[in-house]
C-alpha cells in the first residue's frame, strides 16, 4: 500500500526544531572526543570534513569534491555497499581499537539499517554511540519506502523532496527486541537523530532472529498504525540537551 494524502495527513506530526544534524554530530565529535569514527552514507563529505580523528567512511558512490582528509592521522574510504564492507573487514582490526562512533546514514531501507547496526554494533564497546539518522520523519510521505512514490504528496506538502524511507522501522524493532539498548531520541532537523548506546557487542538476538523481525514489519498496509504506535512510543528530546559537555554526559560518554 502506498501512503495516500489521507493518511499522510492523519500521521503528520510538527516539524523539529532543533539544530539540524550536521551540528548534532559535531557536538558529538567536540564534547566526546572519539578516538576514532565510522560513518556509513558519506556521499558528498559534509558530515566527514570537519572530522579530526582516524575515521572509515563508506559509500558505493562517493560524490567528493573537496578536501575530506583535513587533520585526520587516518581516512579508510571504502566505495563499496555496507554489506560488503563489514563482509570484507572489520573496523575495530582497522583501527587496531573498538569503534567509538558511529554514524549510519546508509540506503534508506529498515533492513537494511538492521544490518548495519548488527554489523557495527560487533566491533563497539559497551559505551560506544551509534547514531541513526532519518529515523523520525514527521509523517508518513517521509517515511514512504520509495522514493519515486509520490501518491502521498499534496501541494500542501512543506519539504516535498524529503524522503527518509522507511528507517523507522529498524528503531521499533531494536526497542522490541533489544530492551537492554539505551535508544535516546532528538529533534535534530530534517528527520531526527536517534542515538543508541550501552551496546553489546557479543548479543545476538538480532541476527539470529532477522528473518522475523524483519518479516513483522513488512505488510506496508499496517504502516499508518505501526508509525503512528512508534512516535507514540519515542520520547523525543530537543537537541538542545546535548550543546554541551555536561548536558552531553548524562546520556553518552566515552
Amino acid at each position: 500500500m502506498t501512503p495516500t494524502m489521507e493518511l499522510v495527513k492523519a500521521t503528520e506530526r510538527p516539524l523539529h526544531g532543533g539544530v539540524v544534524y550536521f551540528d548534532v554530530l559535531a557536538w558529538f565529535h567536540k564534547f566526546l572526543n572519539p578516538k576514532n569514527y565510522l560513518e556509513i552514507g558519506t556521499r558528498t563529505g559534509d558530515s566527514l570534513r570537519s572530522v579530526t580523528c582516524p575515521s572509515i567512511a563508506i559509500d558505493p558512490a562517493f560524490q567528493i569534491s573537496e578536501d575530506i582528509i583535513g587533520r585526520k592521522s587516518i581516512l579508510h574510504i571504502f566505495q563499496k555497499t555496507s554489506d560488503d564492507f563489514f563482509r570484507d573487514h572489520d573496523p575495530a582490526i582497522l583501527f587496531g581499537a573498538p569503534v567509538d562512533l558511529a554514524f549510519l546514514d546508509g540506503l534508506h531501507w529498515y533492513e537494511f539499517l538492521l544490518r548495519d547496526f548488527i554489523n557495527i554494533e560487533k566491533s563497539c564497546r559497551k559505551n560506544s554511540v551509534v547514531v541513526l539518522h532519518d529515523c523520525i520523519p514527521t509523517n508518513l510521505y517521509y517515511a514512504r519506502r520509495l522514493l519515486e512514490d509520490l501518491s502521498g504528496l499534496s501541494s500542501q506538502m512543506p519539504n516535498p523532496n524529503w524522503w527518509a524511507g522507511d528507517v523507522w522501522k529498524t528503531v521499533a524493532i531494536l526497542k522490541k527486541a533489544r530492551p537492554d539498548l539505551r535508544i535516546h531520541a532528538f529533534d535534530a532537523p530534517p528527520t531526527g537523530l536517534v542515538c543508541i548506546t550501552n551496546l553489546n557487542p557479543g548479543s545476538t538476538v538480532l541476527e539470529e532472529d532477522y528473518y522475523d523481525l524483519v518479516q513483522e514489519l513488512m505488510d506496508t498496509s499496517q504502516d499508518a498504525d505501526n508509525f503512528v504506535s512508534y512516535c507514540n512510543s519515542l520520547t523525543v528530546r530537543p537537541t538542545g540537551d546535548l550543546a554541551t559537555a555536561d548536558r552531553m554526559a548524562r546520556f553518552f560518554w566515552l
